[in-house]
């Protein structure tokens, strides 16, 4: 099994123990078993370290009306906006800072009622069609079983 496979196959199951694998694992050039062990545990660290900024939204008590992430859903900023990935199924989602905004703003625990309300406070609406396009975009993220109530 190669090194990419091993990640994917670890991100998929959400078994990320490599004990038990030695006999699968085929070294990429230059690197012994250990040192191979020593890289896909500093990844899933990484990986680990990246995402603990989901936790609040996680280990919070969920209100009814608020939204969240699905599970299986990650969030991560990027310099052009973010991405949302659905780790099931491997599809990326690109996100405009507009988009980043709406997504930070359901993590935060926004319901419908309050996102469009706390966009408004952070952003100008020039043409009055910030509402609607929130809405459009947060029905969106319902349909594609990327956002739950």
């Amino acid at each position: 099994m190669r090194y990419e496979s091993l990640i994917r196959r670890a991100w998929r199951t959400g078994d990320f123990r490599v004990r038990g694998l030695a006999d699968d694992l085929v070294p990429e050039a230059g690197l012994s078993r250990e040192e191979l062990r020593r890289k896909v545990r500093r990844e899933m660290e990484d990986i680990i370290a990246r995402e603990a900024g989901d936790a609040p939204g996680c280990l919070c008590a969920h209100r009814e009306g608020s939204m969240k992430l699905a599970p299986f859903v990650k969030f991560r900023e990027e310099k052009f906006g973010a991405v949302l990935f659905e780790t099931r199924s491997e599809k990326v989602y690109t996100l405009s800072p507009t988009g980043a905004a709406v997504v930070r703003a359901i993590i935060s625990g926004a319901d419908a009622r309050t996102l469009v309300a706390r966009l408004q406070e952070n952003y100008e609406d020039k043409t009055g069609k910030m509402a609607d396009e929130a809405l459009a975009f947060l029905a969106h993220l319902k349909d594609q079983g990327l956002v739950t109530e």
